[in-house]
């Protein structure tokens, strides 16, 4: 028996980068449409105007879906199609449907998680102060407690916030996300902010139907000194501290991490928490969810170059890489795992994301040969199952993307789907990566490579 068997097998989605449709069905603008309005924010000036069609055309993304045999499917709902202003006005076409989608879902035997928060937040929360005011956080209490009345008797799985780091160190500090803000403060307030949203969700929706299964989901790098020489030892804890514990340990204990005021001052804490009970964050949630991407290594330097930790330079990467630079390394995936399991022995993880970006293209034969995408997936279930084997308790694995689309600062360039969209059309077209996952599924603890020798993929 395999030590993946029991492992529910997804894929994952995010609204802004699927939907398309920003000025239909009633739904209103969001920091993402501001901020990719501003040139040089994103590659070409690309937008998720249009995206994918998910909204228009949802049947391609629903047919792809069911065409991997996919058990589950992680997806979010847009905050700006489900409340429209200030008054908390619920727009009734927004859940109608994400109804649909979610009714389809079921139909087809795919069990639906919803993300609740994926970055896209109201513009007009965002000129009241956005993650760095307490009426956010209220606000989207209020949004969770919509969403889990109006869809929740066809959900029964959500995740409040998606990579709470992101959204906070690039969207307010190095300016890479939006809402495009440099200012650390700023940033670590938005980081607390998020987790205390989070803790507020978990109660809001627990209260509607106590049921539901809840977690976040985060994004944990995977660090090491560049040397044993004391200085590099310290740059890659203060990375860890930011990229890592500050989410990870703050949600699980109910405390900010040892050497938070060391690293940010005892003024930008205390501004940071000011309203904040820190331990209501660490409400007991159902799972964990965990998105794996980056292995780094790490040495101090006195004028760093990182966007977000100060004093600290991340070495370039060997290959094999991604095209936008991020390691592959199935290792680091695994000490990940193994030392969220540490913390939470008994808490089950989701990987919510796990992928590789690449510049995907169609050959003159028609079809897209992604074969670093089909060594990839077979070398990271093998460090899953090395991770479960060492007694991580992994419940769940979303493979990130379903299909291309708007890649945030990377726009429609960088493509990690396991379908090729074509986006001029919303066309999706299985990669070679998708016939192996497909396999996989379909065979259960069959490896991936044999089953991508049966199809005829080259890894």
């Amino acid at each position: 028996m395999s030590n993946l068997d029991g492992v529910r097998w997804g894929s994952a989605t995010a609204a802004y980068q699927i939907e398309g449709a920003v000025d239909l069905g009633g739904r209103v603008p969001t920091i993402w449409d501001v901020f990719t309005a501003v040139p040089g924010n994103t590659t070409r000036g690309d937008t998720g105007a249009i995206a994918c069609q998910a909204y228009e055309k949802p049947e391609a993304m629903l047919e792809a879906i069911e065409w991997l045999g996919l058990e589950t499917y992680r997806f979010s709902v847009a905050w700006s199609r489900i409340i429209t202003g200030p008054g908390g006005e619920v727009n009734p076409e927004g859940v109608a449907y994400y109804r649909r989608i979610l009714q389809e879902l079921r139909d087809r035997g795919v069990a639906p998680v919803v993300t609740l928060y994926h970055w896209d937040l109201p513009q007009w929360l965002q000129e009241r102060g956005g993650w760095a005011s307490l009426a956010t956080a209220d606000a989207f209490v209020h949004f969770v407690r919509v969403a889990a009345a109006e869809l929740g008797d066809l959900v029964d799985d959500w995740i409040t916030v998606n990579e709470p780091f992101c959204a906070a160190f690039h969207g307010h500090l190095s300016g890479l996300h939006a809402p495009g803000i440099r200012d650390e403060a700023t940033a670590l307030r938005a980081a607390l902010m998020q987790l205390h949203a989070h803790g507020e969700a978990v109660r809001a929706l627990r209260a509607v139907d106590a049921g539901f299964r809840v977690g976040l989901a985060m994004n944990l790098s995977d660090l090491e000194p560049a040397s044993d020489s004391p200085a590099d030892i310290a740059a890659a804890d203060r990375a860890d501290l930011v990229e890592n514990r500050l989410f990870l340990h703050t949600l699980l204990q109910g405390r900010l991490p040892d050497g938070t005021v060391d690293y940010f001052g005892a003024d930008a804490v205390d501004a940071a928490v000011d309203g904040i009970d820190v331990a209501r964050i660490a409400e007991p949630m159902d799972f964990i969810g965990i998105n794996y991407y980056e292995h780094n290594v790490v040495r101090a330097a006195e004028l760093g170059t990182d966007l977000v930790v100060r004093g600290i330079e991340k070495l370039p990467v060997p290959e094999p890489r991604s095209a936008n630079g991020v390691a592959v390394r199935p290792d680091g995936f695994t000490r990940v795992l193994l030392r969220v399991a540490a913390l939470t022995p008994d808490l089950p993880i989701w990987v919510t994301e796990n992928g590789i970006g690449l510049w995907d293209y169609v050959g003159p034969d028609g079809t897209c040969d992604d074969v670093e995408r089909v060594a990839f997936i077979e070398r990271y279930l093998d460090a899953l199952e090395t991770a479960i084997a060492g007694g991580a308790k992994v419940e769940a694995y979303y493979f990130w993307a379903l299909m291309d689309n708007f890649e945030w600062p990377f726009g429609y360039q960088l493509r990690y789907g396991l379908f090729y969209t074509d986006y001029p059309t919303g066309t999706l077209m299985p990669k070679a990566s998708a016939e192996a996952y497909r396999a996989h599924i379909a065979r259960g603890s069959t490896s991936i490579d044999e089953t991508v020798r049966r199809n005829g993929a080259a890894a």
